[in-house]
């Protein structure tokens, strides 16, 4: 249970750093996931996302982050 509450504060938190408008698209999406995706509703993309998020990872050095996943998995 711990570990839902964690992942749940880490993607709220990443969530409110995106912009508004990717905000927005991301709960269009999960809720046309959560309906099922009815036959009047607009189907999405998977590509729509792209680029969302992306200011999160400005600076961040590839490398180092999976050096640091790695050695927090070992």
């Amino acid at each position: 249970m711990g570990t839902h509450s964690a992942l749940d504060r880490e993607l709220q938190h990443e969530l409110m750093d995106l912009p508004i408008l990717h905000q927005r698209k991301i709960l269009d999406i999960v809720r046309l996931m959560k309906k099922g995706g009815g036959a009047m509703q607009k189907r999405h993309d998977i590509l729509e996302l792209k680029g969302c998020g992306k200011e999160i990872w400005k600076g961040v050095d590839a490398q180092r982050y999976v050096n640091k996943l790695r050695e927090e998995w070992g």
